[in-house]
């Protein structure tokens, strides 16, 4: 498995987590990254030494790439918010299931706000996690409203993200 795949399952825990509990804030980013962060096994060639230093700065980076998401989607939830509700036909974001919501609010904020990440790989992604973790239906639900996201936002780009400076922990 990819090791982002493994950073975006990070984030959508953390952000099913916030959802579940109605605490958005920056401690408890810092708390779940500090004791439930999710790392794999990552395997490279050389020697024992350089798969530990790769392993490192592999995880490393994983966590940055997490952190950054959930605390952007943190920063900017009324918006991204706003963003699926207008690409979610006739559905409330109150009403969809805890998952696909926060699979949403993950994969709008990349579209969003990190120009790094292709259109394609984020909504993929998404429907990649919707598959391991939402129901039946989710993986369909999230590809027709990210499709639409996508297309909002392609019409009217967002503004860089507003996000506080935490450090990595």
């Amino acid at each position: 498995m990819k090791s982002r795949r493994l950073a975006r399952e990070s984030v959508l825990q953390s952000l099913y987590q916030f959802d579940s509990c109605g605490s958005w804030c920056h401690e408890d980013v810092d708390f779940f990254f500090s004791h439930f962060f999710q790392s794999e096994n990552f395997h490279s060639g050389g020697t024992p030494e350089l798969k530990v230093r790769a392993q490192q700065k592999t995880e490393s980076e994983n966590r940055a790439f997490a952190r950054k998401i959930v605390l952007g989607v943190l920063d900017n939830l009324s918006t991204v918010d706003e963003i699926i509700e207008k690409s979610a036909t006739h559905w409330n974001i109150e009403r969809m299931a805890r998952v696909d919501r926060n699979i949403l609010r993950l994969a709008v904020y990349e579209l969003g706000f990190l120009e790094e990440v292709p259109s394609r790989v984020s909504i993929n992604e998404a429907i990649e996690i919707a598959k391991r973790y939402g129901a039946d239906d989710s993986p369909n639900f999230i590809n027709g409203v990210l499709d639409r996201a996508a297309r909002i936002l392609a019409e009217k780009p967002l503004e860089k993200p507003q996000t506080q400076s935490v450090a990595n922990g």
